[in-house]
C-alpha cells in the first residue's frame, strides 16, 4: 500500500503547486524532482505489495518509503495551511494582516526548503540502495502457483451437493440449439462458490456429451497467454492427425483454423477462469457465435465480464445444503454412523456452515478439519475459533489457507487504485452495512479518490461510486440496493464474513489499518507481539455499546495513538448500537496531542461527550478533511470550527445542536449535513461563499439563509424543510428549483403549512408546477389542501419517487393524477381528508414503477378499485385506520409482486380476510398469493376484544 500513500502524497503535492504555485516559488522546483524520484519508485512497489509479505527486507523498504511519502504531504500541507490563515480578514485590515506577515512567511519558506532538500536527499540515497541491493529486480516466481490452479474437467468432486436446479437450467441452456442468445453462457460468483464444479458437471453431463462431437477445456487464469489459450482448444478439439501441423502455426492461423472448426464442427468449449472483458474481446475472434451451433461456456468472477453476453449468477448455499457437505466431508471415512446422526454435532455444524457465510469452499475446508475431530468438544472449539482454522489449512500461500488464498486472487488482480479502497473497508464491524454516502466521503478525504479519474461534470463522489461498481463486479463487495431512489442506486455495501477476514488480514500485513476490539472484554493492546507495535496510518477502534470510557491520557487506547508518532491519518470509533452512548473525553487528547495533528478522518459517532461540551482545540486539527459526530450529544458546535480550512465534509446530524455562524468560512466544505433541530442564536446561518458546496442536508429555510443557497453553483443534494408562513414562499421555492443556474441532481423537500397564519384559500398547494422540477425527488406536503379535479393531465416527465401527502384536504381522486407519475416508487396518503369522495380508483395503467403505498387515517374512503394491469410492481402494502373501508380490492388478485401486506383496521374487515377459528374469509382469495400478512384489530374499534396482531403465510 506504500504505493497509494506515494500516489496521495504526488496528488497533493501537484494540486498544492498549483494553488500555492505564488508562494512556493522557491521550493517548487526541489519539490517536483521530489515527486519525480517518487514516481520512478512506483513500479517497485506494486510488485512489492505481494513481495514484501515474505520478504522482511522488502517490508523494510516499504516502510520507508511509506514514511517519506507522509514527510512530503505533512511538509506541503502544513505551509499551504500557514499561508491560507495568513490570507485571512478584509479590506484594510487583511492588507496590514498581511504585510506584518510577508516575514513570517518567508522564514516559514526557508523551513520548507529545508525539510524538502532533506527529504530529497533521503529519497535519493533509498533509490540508490534499492538499486544496488538489487531489490528493484523482480522475477516471475509464480509458476507452481499457476500450475497449481490449472483446472481439468475430468476431475471428480467427491464431495458434490446442491446445485441441481443449476445444472437442469444450464444444461437446458447448453444442448437448446434455438436459443441464438445463449451461445456464450458465463456462470459469475465469489471465488470459492463452486463455479468450476458446477461447470465441470455441465462439461460430462450426458445429455451435453451427446448435443456435441469435440470438446475442449481450458484454465485461463489470471496470468493467461493468448497463444497458449488459442493452441490448447484447438489440440483438444482437432483430431490427432491434424494436430502436427498446429504447433508451425502463427497466431492468426491459430485463429482462422479454431473459427473454422467450430464453424463446421459442433463444439463445447469451456473457458474456466476468466478475469477481463479485455481478454474476453480479444479471445472472442475464435469463436464463430453468429454462423454455427457451437457453444462457449465461462466461468468468471467478473460480473461485467458475464453480461457481455448471458450471464449466470451462482449463489450460496443454503443451510441444509451446506451441513450435508459439512456431514459428507467429516464423516466420509468414518464407519460410526451414531456420530454422524447425533443433533449436538449437528447444530455446532450449522453453526459452522452459517460462520462460513455458507460458501462451499470454506465448508469443505472446515469438514475436512472435523474428519479428524472426534468428540463433541473437538466441534467446539473448530467452532469457537473458525477463522483460524481456515486460516491454518492445507495449501498455504503467504500465510493464507486456502480459502484465502483463493480470496486473494481477486484482491491481487483489482486495478491498483482500488486496493486502498478494498482494504479500507476493513474499519467496519462483520455484518456491517456500511453507509456508501459516508465511505465515498472518506475516501475522498483520504486521497483515494483520484481526480485525474473524473469526467466532465462528474464530482469525486460519481468516482468513488464508480470505483465500489467495480469492486462489486469483481465480486469482492456485496451492493444492497436503494429500491425507492430513481435509478436504483446503491444504500449500503457489506462484505462477506471470509472476505472480510482476507480484507483484515492482508490490511494488517501490509500495515495499511490497525484494528482494535475492545469487545467482550478484550484488550487487543496487551498483546506485545511485534505485529501490535506496527504504526499504520489508520486506527479502528471497537467498543461494547454497553461500556462507559473515559478515555484519557492513561488509557490504553490513547498509548496505541501516541505511538503512531504523527502518521495516523484515520482514527474511526465505533461504539454505537442498539441507541447506547458511551461517554468519553478522547477528543480532547486528540486536539491537544501534536500526535494526532495530521489527521484527515475523525469520525466519532453516538457519544455523549463530557460534560456537553466539544473542545475548542479541534481546531488544532487543521489537516482534517472528514469529521462526523453524527448522533453525539454536546450543546454547541465551537466556533473555532471555522478554522478547519481544509474540512470538506461535516457531519453534526442528531440533536438540538447550536451552531455559530461561521460555517462559511470552511471554504473548501463541499458535503455539509445538519439536522434540521440545529439552532441558530443570532440571525440565520450563512453559506456565503461556499462554492465548493455539493451537499446541503436539514438545510431549514427558518434557521438558515435560502438567499446563500441559491447562489451555491456546485451544489447537487438540497435536503431541505420548509415552513410556510406567507403566501409567496411556495413561488420562491418553485423558482429557484425550476431555475437553470443551478446543478441540482437531487432536492428531497418537505413543505410544512402548520402553524400558518395564511387563509384556507391560501393553502392550495399547486402539486402540478412541482412535479415540473426535474430535480425534486422526494417530496413530502404537511397540512396543505389539493384540487386535484382541476388538475390537467400530466405532460411531463417527473423524476419523484418519494412522496407524502400528510394531514391534508384532497378534493378529487388524487390516483387518477399520481398514477401517471412515471417514476414514483413510494406513495403514502397520511391522515387525509377526501372532502368530496368516497372512492380511489387505480387505472389499468396506474402506477407503473409503485412498489410502496400506504393508506393512512383515509377518511370518507368507503372504496378501492384496483384495475387489472394497475401497480404491476406492488410489493409492499399498508392499510390502516382507514374505518370506512369496506373490504380489500378485487384487483389485487392480479398484482403477483405482492409480497407484504400490512392491516390494521376494525375487526369487521379483518373478519373478511381471517374468519372465526381461523378460517379464510371472503375476501382471502384476492390476497392468498402474498407471502405475508400482517393483520391487527384497530385498538379502538368497539367491536374488538384485542389489539393483538396476528401474521401468517398466506401463501401457505
Amino acid at each position: 500500500m506504500a504505493s497509494e500513500v506515494v500516489s496521495i502524497a504526488l496528488g497533493t503535492g501537484r494540486d498544492l503547486l498549483i494553488e500555492e504555485a505564488k508562494f512556493l516559488s522557491g521550493v517548487s522546483d526541489q519539490v517536483k524532482k521530489v515527486q519525480e524520484e517518487l514516481i520512478r519508485m512506483q513500479c517497485f512497489l506494486k510488485d512489492a505489495d505481494r513481495r514484501q509479505l515474505k520478504e522482511e527486507t522488502v517490508r523494510n523498504y516499504v516502510r520507508e518509503i511509506r514514511r517519506l511519502a507522509y514527510r512530503t504531504e505533512n511538509v506541503l500541507d502544513k505551509f499551504a495551511i500557514q499561508v491560507e490563515s495568513r490570507r485571512e480578514g478584509r479590506g484594510i485590515g487583511k492588507a496590514i494582516k498581511r504585510s506584518a506577515c510577508i516575514l513570517c512567511e518567508g522564514i516559514a519558506l526557508h523551513k520548507v526548503g529545508l525539510e524538502i532538500a532533506n527529504i530529497k536527499a533521503n529519497v535519493n540515497s533509498l533509490t540508490t540502495n534499492l538499486q544496488t541491493s538489487g531489490v528493484m529486480e523482480m522475477g516471475i516466481g509464480e509458476q507452481n502457483q499457476l500450475l497449481l490452479r490449472q483446472t481439468y474437467p475430468h476431475e471428480v468432486e467427491e464431495y458434490f451437493v446442491g446445485m441441481k436446479d443449476d445444472i437442469k437450467q444450464l444444461v437446458s441452456f447448453i444442448t437448446n440449439e434455438e436459443i441464438r442468445s445463449h451461445r456464450v453462457i458465463s456462470i459469475y460468483g465469489m471465488g470459492g462458490l463452486g463455479k468450476t464444479t458446477l461447470a465441470r458437471k455441465i462439461y460430462n453431463h450426458v445429455d451435453v456429451q451427446r448435443a456435441f462431437k469435440a470438446f475442449a477445456w481450458v484454465s485461463v487464469t489470471q496470468q493467461y497467454n493468448t497463444r497458449t489459450v488459442f493452441r490448447d482448444v484447438l489440440k483438444q478439439l482437432l483430431p490427432d492427425q491434424q494436430k502436427n501441423s498446429m504447433e508451425k502455426m502463427e497466431d492468426m492461423e491459430l485463429i482462422v483454423e479454431l473459427y473454422k472448426f467450430q464453424k463446421d464442427t459442433k463444439c463445447l468449449v469451456v473457458l474456466d477462469d476468466l478475469w477481463e472483458i479485455e481478454d474476453w474481446k480479444f479471445l472472442s475472434r475464435a469463436f464463430p457465435f453468429a454462423e454455427a451451433n457451437s457453444k462457449i461456456l465461462i466461468t468468471t468472477r467478473n460480473q461485467k465480464l458475464a453480461e457481455v453476453e448471458f450471464s449466470y449468477p451462482l449463489q450460496f448455499l443454503n443451510e441444509d445444503e451446506g451441513w450435508e457437505l459439512l456431514r459428507k466431508r467429516a464423516f466420509a471415512k468414518r464407519d460410526d454412523k451414531d456420530s454422524e446422526n447425533d443433533p449436538k454435532l449437528e447444530a455446532i455444524g450449522r453453526e459452522i456452515v452459517r460462520k462460513c457465510g455458507k460458501l462451499p469452499l470454506a465448508i469443505s475446508v472446515l469438514g475436512g478439519v472435523l474428519s479428524q475431530k472426534n468428540s463433541l468438544l473437538e466441534w467446539e472449539t473448530v467452532n469457537k475459533d473458525v477463522d483460524s482454522y481456515l486460516r491454518m489449512s492445507e495449501g498455504s500461500k503467504e500465510g493464507y489457507g486456502a480459502v484465502l488464498q483463493v480470496l486473494a486472487l481477486s484482491y491481487d488482480e483489482l486495478p491498483y487504485h482500488l486496493k486502498p479502497c478494498f482494504l479500507h473497508l476493513g474499519n467496519f464491524r462483520e455484518d456491517e452495512e456500511i453507509d456508501v454516502e459516508m465511505l465515498y466521503l472518506m475516501w475522498i478525504a483520504e486521497g483515494m479518490v483520484s481526480s485525474d479519474h473524473r469526467g466532465t461534470e462528474e464530482t469525486l463522489t460519481d468516482v468513488a461510486e464508480r470505483y465500489l461498481y467495480e469492486m462489486a463486479i469483481r465480486s469482492m463487495v456485496q451492493l444492497n440496493l436503494d429500491k425507492f431512489s430513481t435509478n436504483t442506486r446503491v444504500k449500503s455495501c457489506y462484505l462477506h464474513d471470509l472476505m472480510r477476514d482476507f480484507c483484515m488480514a492482508r490490511g494488517k500485513e501490509v500495515e495499511f489499518l490497525k484494528l482494535l476490539d475492545f469487545r467482550e472484554g478484550k484488550d487487543p493492546l496487551s498483546d506485545t507481539s511485534t505485529e501490535n507495535l506496527s504504526t499504520p496510518a489508520r486506527c479502528s477502534i471497537h467498543m461494547e455499546y454497553s461500556e462507559r470510557h473515559d478515555l484519557d491520557h492513561n488509557d490504553s487506547v490513547t498509548r496505541m495513538a501516541l505511538e503512531a508518532n504523527g502518521q495516523l491519518r484515520s482514527l474511526l470509533i465505533s461504539a454505537y448500537y442498539r441507541g447506547w452512548e458511551v461517554s468519553i473525553s478522547f477528543p480532547q487528547v486528540i486536539c491537544d496531542s501534536s500526535k494526532f495533528k495530521y489527521l484527515r478522518v475523525l469520525k466519532l459517532e453516538a457519544y455523549v461527550f463530557k460534560g456537553y461540551k466539544l473542545p475548542r482545540g479541534i481546531k488544532n486539527l487543521i489537516h482534517l478533511r472528514f469529521l462526523s459526530l453524527k448522533d453525539s450529544m454536546f450543546y454547541k458546535l465551537p466556533s473555532s470550527i471555522g478554522q478547519l480550512q481544509y474540512l470538506q465534509t461535516l457531519d453534526i446530524r442528531g440533536h438540538d445542536i447550536v451552531v455559530p455562524n461561521v460555517l462559511w468560512k470552511l471554504k473548501r466544505l463541499r458535503h455539509l449535513y445538519l439536522d434540521f433541530s440545529h439552532i441558530t442564536r443570532k440571525g440565520k446561518l450563512s453559506f456565503f461563499g461556499l462554492s465548493t458546496l455539493e451537499t446541503l442536508v436539514g438545510f431549514d429555510k427558518d434557521k438558515d439563509d435560502f438567499k446563500d443557497v441559491s447562489k451555491l453553483s456546485n451544489l447537487r443534494r438540497l435536503n431541505s424543510m420548509v415552513y410556510i408562513r406567507e403566501k409567496n414562499e411556495v413561488s420562491e421555492i418553485l423558482n429557484y428549483l425550476n431555475s437553470k443556474q443551478h446543478n441540482l441532481r437531487e432536492v428531497q423537500l418537505s413543505i410544512s403549512y402548520f402553524d400558518s397564519q395564511l387563509k384556507e384559500e391560501e393553502k392550495i398547494f399547486p402539486i402540478k408546477d412541482f412535479f415540473t422540477c426535474l430535480s425534486l425527488h422526494q417530496f413530502s406536503v404537511y397540512g396543505g389542501k389539493f384540487e386535484f379535479q382541476k388538475v390537467e393531465p400530466l405532460l411531463f416527465l417527473s423524476n419523484l419517487n418519494d412522496l407524502s401527502l400528510l394531514e391534508c384536504e384532497i378534493q378529487g381522486d388524487p390516483m387518477d393524477f399520481l398514477g401517471k407519475l412515471s417514476n414514483l416508487k413510494k406513495l403514502r396518503l397520511h391522515s387525509a381528508d377526501l372532502v368530496d369522495r368516497k372512492m380511489l380508483i387505480c387505472d389499468a395503467n396506474a402506477f407503473p414503477k409503485l412498489l410502496s403505498l400506504t393508506l393512512y387515517s383515509v377518511s370518507k374512503l368507503e372504496s378501492w378499485v384496483v384495475a387489472k394491469g394497475s401497480v404491476p410492481n406492488l410489493s409492499d402494502l399498508a392499510i390502516t385506520h382507514c374505518l370506512k373501508l369496506k373490504m380489500i380490492p378485487d384487483g389485487l388478485r392480479y398484482v403477483r409482486t405482492l409480497k407484504k401486506l400490512d392491516i390494521l383496521m376494525p375487526k369487521k374487515f379483518n373478519q373478511r380476510i381471517r374468519g372465526p377459528d381461523n378460517h379464510e374469509g371472503v375476501d382471502y382469495d384476492k390476497i392468498s398469493h402474498v407471502p405475508l400478512i400482517t393483520l391487527a384489530v384497530y385498538y379502538l374499534d368497539p367491536l374488538s376484544e384485542s389489539s393483538d396482531s396476528t401474521s401468517f403465510y398466506a401463501s401457505s
